[in-house]
């Protein structure tokens, strides 16, 4: 992404995370019930459109698979997975006493009293719950073409916001804190409330307050407007084992950098009741969302990040199993392969309920 667009550099940690080798091979050789039927995993990473596969258990490296002509040590873009490390970065900064989840966007950013997102709540803000004028349609629509515009990823046209002023901007609809609605600037409001907070960019706030207990090998990067704000909703570039560390991170508690108290409220808060009137209740029917991260709530403490293009981060505390795939569908979305995605990670989760290794 910063041969094409601008970018802020994310320092990876002092330190690094080692992997260390527990090598399960015929995890590619895994079978799992696709949309259109069964198919080997092996081939399912080969021939629809992934780019990487990465599997940890209890923190070692039991499988990495890259598609042809993907690197070991190139960064992808993760898309909405992003919103998952910006929740995780809230967090972090809650945990260390710099951010009240319980007040509002304005409390932090005095200039968006005025519009529709001054006086939602963090947690409303993190729970996808705040509720304004725009339509997240991927066509794109009017709405995300501006804010696209915004953001920089497209051409800028004369007099087109940049991307915080499209932000402070946004007319209020309706009450906040009633249902889910997914809209990806919400994520991008979050992000301009951490850096206020933490006195940084969102780029070093995120290599301060989670990097560096990450433990991550590469540095990453972050797309960033022409005033330098980031789309903290969908902009980073990392590295799969890199992403794998962050998932990591959730599985063993939060290791310092997430309080217990806030993992413990990702993996168990969010509304059940609020998901079923959403707008994706029919992706995980009895679902729910916490802090930017889905919980289909089928097995015990699973969450879960999702990007358009076929990204996928699938936390599974219970078994201490982390899945990262990766991927460049043409197309956007597609909820029926955002499913196999889904049951192909725990499919892989569910394999160490039997492995003797």
């Amino acid at each position: 992404m910063r041969e094409i667009i601008p970018t802020e550099r994310i320092r990876k940690a002092a330190v690094t995370r080692e992997l260390p080798p527990e090598p399960r091979p015929e995890i590619l050789d895994l079978t799992f019930e696709a949309h259109d039927g069964p198919v080997v995993l092996r081939d399912f990473l080969r021939e629809r459109e992934r780019d990487a596969l990465v599997v940890l258990h209890n923190g070692n490296l039991a499988a990495e698979w890259l598609a042809d002509g993907m690197r070991d040590d190139e960064p992808h873009l993760i898309f909405s997975v992003t919103k998952s490390i910006t929740g995780l970065l809230a967090n972090a900064l809650a945990s260390a006493g710099l951010l009240d989840l319980d007040k509002t966007v304005a409390d932090y950013v005095p200039e968006a009293a005025a519009g529709g997102f001054g006086n939602a709540t963090l947690h409303q803000m993190l729970d996808m719950e705040a509720s304004y004028a725009f339509v997240e349609d991927y066509s794109p629509g009017p709405d995300v073409a501006a804010y696209r515009h915004a953001a920089g990823w497209y051409p800028v046209p004369a007099g087109a916001p940049a991307l915080e002023e499209f932000l402070l901007t946004r007319e209020a609809e309706g009450e906040h804190g009633q249902k889910f609605r997914y809209l990806s600037p919400t994520t991008d409001m979050v992000g301009v409330v951490c850096a206020r907070v933490s006195g940084m960019t969102w780029a070093q706030a995120v290599s301060t307050y989670l990097f560096q207990a990450v433990g991550t090998e590469e540095h990453a990067e972050v797309t960033i407007d022409r005033e330098g704000t980031p789309r903290a909703a969908g902009g980073l570039c990392i590295l799969p084992r890199d992403l794998a560390r962050i998932g990591q991170l959730v599985a063993d508690g939060g290791r310092g950098a997430v309080s217990a108290e806030y993992l413990d409220d990702i993996m168990h808060g969010g509304d059940p009741e609020h998901w079923a009137i959403g707008d994706f209740a029919e992706f995980f029917p009895g679902g729910a969302y916490r802090s930017f991260w889905y919980k289909p709530r089928v097995d015990p403490d699973v969450v879960l990040g999702v990007g358009i293009h076929g990204q996928h981060l699938y936390v599974d505390v219970a078994r201490n199993v982390v899945v990262v795939i990766l991927s460049s569908w043409a197309e956007p979305d597609n909820e029926v392969r955002h499913n196999d995605n889904y049951i192909a990670a725990r499919t892989i989760a569910r394999s160490y309920d039997t492995w003797t290794g």
